[in-house]
Parts: C-alpha cells; sequence; structure tokens
C-alpha cells in the first residue's frame, strides 16, 4: 500500500506543477493578447488620424485655391466658386 499511496503523490505533485505552469503560460498568453490588441487598436488610431490630416490638409489646399480664384473673380465667377465651396465646408 505505501507504493501506492508515494505513486499517488507523486502523480499529485506533478499534475499540481503542471497545472501552476498552464495558469503562469495563460497568465503571460492573456498579457501577451491584451498588448497585441492594444497596439492593433493604436495602429488603427494612428491611421485614423493619418486619413484626418491627410484629408484636412487637401480642404486646405482646396481652400487656397478658392482664394486665389477669388482674389482675381468677379461677381458672377464669385457666385460659381460660392456653390463649389458647400462641399469644402462639410
Amino acid at each position: 500500500m505505501e507504493i501506492s499511496r508515494l505513486l499517488k503523490e507523486k502523480i499529485d505533485t506533478q499534475m499540481a506543477s503542471w497545472n501552476a505552469e498552464i495558469e503562469a503560460a495563460e497568465a503571460k498568453a492573456k498579457a501577451r493578447q491584451a498588448q497585441a490588441e492594444a497596439e492593433a487598436a493604436d495602429a488603427e488610431l494612428d491611421e485614423a488620424f493619418w486619413a484626418r490630416v491627410k484629408d484636412l490638409r487637401a480642404r486646405v489646399l482646396e481652400g487656397r485655391q478658392y482664394l486665389a480664384e477669388l482674389a482675381d473673380a468677379g461677381d458672377e465667377q464669385a457666385e460659381r466658386i460660392k456653390k463649389k465651396l458647400s462641399s469644402l465646408f462639410e
């Protein structure tokens, strides 16, 4: 009976050790997954910010073009430009 008890204790000890390794590995995997998700979210936000910057730069360029046109425009041309401006201000 002593051998059975010793074997059982050895198996229980080994299983407890493996369970501790499993828990540590799961915690590490969850932390890495959370970090990867945070980095992906950061990258997505960066992409959105750069898209907004690009859009705003294009609007500024378009606005400068309209200002240049208005500098030399008569009333008729100014009315035409006024209609185009609605898209710039959206």
